[in-house]
């Protein structure tokens, strides 16, 4: 019927419009000067465009004495970046080995409470950051692991893994055994089974269990705001907060820092969205 043709068009415009008007503003508000962004009434469109907000980031001096506040923070900016990098891509590579190797287990292995394990190891995440923030911090304290990469990478495994491994379970479940079988009966052992054979089939959900983990991980606030307190350690969320302070606040540089921050993941997804999907719907379908 025509109404629900209108109907589905017009929540899905609704939805679209959602999303993109917030990045959109976003945006806009990155390209404006500093008083064009503070202006009332507000300025929609910027009258005029500038990319100084950006370049900030690579050389904070050029916005002069009055934006030392937030130049200091874009100053970070590029370590933070690279700190992000390292910890979301550190987390992506650790959940395919970790979430195929469980996976695979849960797949294939038979064993008493199996299913009730995997339900357990998801229920974790039940379990809000809050609750449990305080015990890590004196698990790393302890460790002496506080302000470096490694306790972000250890933090954010704590609450990617448990997905990961319910990802790749499903998945697996889904590839047949005679697939396996056949490699063993051509002469390959496990390991080479594994690697020649049943991981590049599964490559969509381990792109998919890969992807989940960096986007987890890219964003994540808390646990980077409590483990470190020096720019050797801190990722980008922390240097974007940085912008405000009690004394000044820069939304120009706020809304730059938010596009840098958004483009890597964004970028990646949009290069393997079908793997994406392809590995999610297919877990989901039969797992």
């Amino acid at each position: 019927m025509p109404w629900r043709a209108i109907v589905i068009h017009g929540v899905s415009a609704f939805y679209i419009l959602w999303i993109v008007l917030p990045f959109s503003w976003v945006i806009l508000t990155s390209l404006m000067t500093e008083v064009e962004s503070m202006s009332i009434p507000p300025h929609w469109i910027p009258d005029y465009i500038t990319f100084d907000n950006y370049l900030a980031f690579l050389n904070p001096a050029m916005l002069g004495a009055k934006r030392l506040v937030g130049g200091g923070a874009a100053q970070g900016a590029p370590r933070a970046l690279l700190n992000s990098a390292i910890v979301a891509f550190s987390v992506a590579i650790l959940n395919m080995v970790i979430g195929s190797s469980a996976g695979y287990a849960f797949a294939r292995l038979n064993f008493r409470g199996s299913s009730a394990l995997l339900l357990v190891y998801l229920a974790t995440r039940m379990v809000p950051a809050l609750a449990i923030m305080v015990s890590l911090y004196l698990v790393f304290q302890t460790l002496g692991l506080l302000d470096t990469l490694l306790v972000l990478v250890l933090a954010h495994l704590t609450f990617t893994i448990p997905y990961s491994v319910w990802i790749m379970a499903s998945y697996f479940r889904t590839i047949p055994r005679e697939l396996e079988d056949a490699a063993l009966v051509d002469g390959c052992n496990w390991i080479t089974m594994m690697l020649r054979v049943f991981l590049p089939v599964a490559s969509p959900g381990l792109v998919a269990c890969a992807m989940f983990a960096f986007l987890s991980s890219w964003g994540e606030f808390l646990y980077a705001l409590l483990f470190t307190s020096t720019l050797n350690s801190k990722t980008m969320p922390i240097i974007i907060a940085g912008f405000v302070t009690d004394q000044d606040t820069s939304p120009v540089l706020m809304n730059a820092g938010g596009v840098l921050t958004v483009l890597p993941p964004l970028v990646l997804a949009l290069l393997f969205q079908r793997l994406i999907v392809s590995g999610i719907s297919a877990g989901a379908v039969k797992g």
